[in-house]
């Protein structure tokens, strides 16, 4: 059976209220030469700590819900939060209960590049199909493994993620920018399952 791997953030947990996705990925991701994120100072930390308030990340209902109806047994979380984020991913879980429907979850514990720690873990499990709403995430992984089929959830309309022209369909963007072969933008979970599984 085919393996599927699965990010958490803006594929079942949302971003924080009132703050633009593009926002968080300018204080928190560079794109100069190579994709690289930047691990936070002390401070920093406690403020993410804080802004990962399981009320602040609510689930992201429809994905949540339509997963949970698949009931497939050759799935994996693979997550690059950060190791300081562990009891706030925990408390989420306890208040959404969605870990347990994963044959395996993995973590960011060592505090890893997220793109590299994904790749890394794909290769490990030899997954074949894989979603997540980081683009430039998706990018260097599509490059890095051109036989696995990539899934990104994105962009939300308006959230100016993507530099592109949007053509625009029904309540979001679709982006006539060239995407690798082996990427496909989708709406949600449902889409994913409906056509590609």
């Amino acid at each position: 059976m085919t393996k599927i791997g699965f990010d958490l953030d803006g594929v079942f947990i949302s971003g924080p209220p009132f703050i633009p996705k593009f926002l968080i990925e300018w204080l928190y991701k560079q794109r100069r030469n190579s994709l690289l994120y930047r691990f936070p100072g002390k401070l920093e930390q406690k403020i993410r700590v804080l802004s990962h308030i399981p009320i602040f990340r609510p689930a992201i209902k429809n994905n949540l819900l339509f997963f949970k109806k698949t009931r497939l047994s050759n799935m994996y979380l693979i997550s690059s939060r950060f190791s300081f984020l562990k009891q706030r991913t925990a408390d989420w879980d306890k208040k959404n209960n969605l870990f347990g429907y994963f044959k395996k979850c993995y973590f960011n514990e060592k505090d890893e590049q997220p793109h590299k720690f994904k790749d890394s873990i794909i290769k490990k499990e030899k997954i074949k199909k894989y979603i997540d709403d980081d683009l430039d995430l998706l990018l260097f992984l599509s490059k890095e493994n051109p036989n696995i089929e990539f899934y990104w959830v994105g962009p939300s309309t308006g959230s100016g993620e993507v530099r592109g022209k949007p053509a625009a369909s029904g309540t979001r963007q679709r982006w006539t920018r060239n995407l690798p072969n082996n990427i496909k933008q989708i709406k949600d979970l449902a889409e994913f399952f409906t056509k590609y599984v």
